[in-house]
């Protein structure tokens, strides 16, 4: 059955010259372990029971400290690594179940993956390095060298097309990077830390590029990230910490709206965090006092706690 369901997307005819003609899908994960073995008999679990969905078309972020598991987790619902336990199901294709060849296909047509280090080959030009996806997906010479042309005007490269890496700038290489991974128009973007090594306005481009991937093109797209600038303009953020999913949150809710300048958002984040933590001290205050149950008690410290560490690690990001 998972032959059939892949099959279906290694279909080069697809592959237009301009346009997306392929819809995001739904990406539902379910109760993920991830466990590496050191090679010493140590055990290291990245990964402790993940459970998110993102719906068809959303654009989503999942932010959290360094180690947390958001690379591992990105690289599991891309087929680049696989589970220890649990589920991925992309679509109506159940991901951990795919032999290595149907991963090969899987990445291929459905996945594109955009990488903090660009992953771009130094002896290949900007339009060469995007044309070579559709070189393994059999699309005719004209489509590629036409799509890849496009694409590059599309992110603003079109007068860098036969420059090479490092001919580029850091955010220009990120830029051919994005086209590359859009080259076989795929339904799922995955992005790993994609601003990372941007400055404001390089890291700009690449935010507003992802965003309209989704609202624009109806790409699902997934995102990891410590920039507070992409969260908010995301649809949800989920927050992962020691391998768990600790809290889901509306970037709305957040931030009242604002996704403008850094310095407004900033004191936004920073007044909503002060409104968080002097409820989270009438709660403990309510609980000395028995006004509340044990069982409402553990509830509410626990949605205020995870949502006081999003916004820590929202400000943090920011140099807060």
């Amino acid at each position: 059955m998972s032959v059939e369901k892949i099959n279906k997307w290694v279909n080069p005819s697809r592959v237009r010259e301009k346009g997306f003609n392929t819809k995001g899908l739904p990406v539902n994960v379910k109760e993920l372990v991830k466990i590496y073995s050191t090679g010493k008999g140590i055990e290291v679990q990245a990964l402790r029971g993940v459970n998110l969905y993102v719906g068809e078309g959303e654009a989503v972020t999942i932010m959290g400290p360094s180690g947390s598991g958001k690379t591992t987790l990105l690289n599991i619902i891309g087929g680049v690594d696989r589970p220890t336990g649990g589920e991925v199901i992309v679509g109506d294709i159940k991901v951990h179940e795919l032999s290595d060849d149907l991963l090969e296909k899987y990445r291929l047509s459905i996945v594109g993956y955009v990488f903090q280090a660009f992953n771009l080959i130094p002896v290949l030009t900007a339009i060469e390095n995007v044309a070579l996806p559709m070189i393994a997906f059999n699309v005719p010479r004209n489509t590629r060298v036409a799509r890849a042309k496009w694409l590059l005007e599309i992110v603003g490269l079109s007068d860098r097309l036969y420059h090479k890496p490092y001919e580029l700038s850091g955010g220009q290489q990120q830029r051919v990077a994005i086209a590359v991974a859009l080259a076989n128009d795929p339904p799922l973007i995955l992005a790993d830390e994609p601003t990372a090594e941007l400055d404001t306005e390089n890291a700009m481009n690449i935010i507003n590029l992802l965003t309209k991937l989704s609202i624009e093109h109806g790409k699902t797209v997934i995102v990891s990230t410590h920039d507070p600038r992409m969260a908010v303009r995301t649809k949800k953020i989920f927050r992962l910490e020691d391998g768990r999913i600790k809290g889901e949150y509306k970037p709305m809710e957040i931030t009242g709206g604002v996704v403008g300048r850094e310095a407004e958002l900033s004191e936004v984040l920073k007044t909503k965090l002060a409104s968080v933590e002097k409820e989270f001290e009438e709660l403990i205050e309510k609980f000395k006092k028995h006004e509340i149950s044990l069982e409402e008690f553990d509830r509410q410290y626990t949605r205020l706690k995870n949502y006081i560490e999003v916004l820590r690690d929202l400000l943090r990001s920011m140099g807060h």
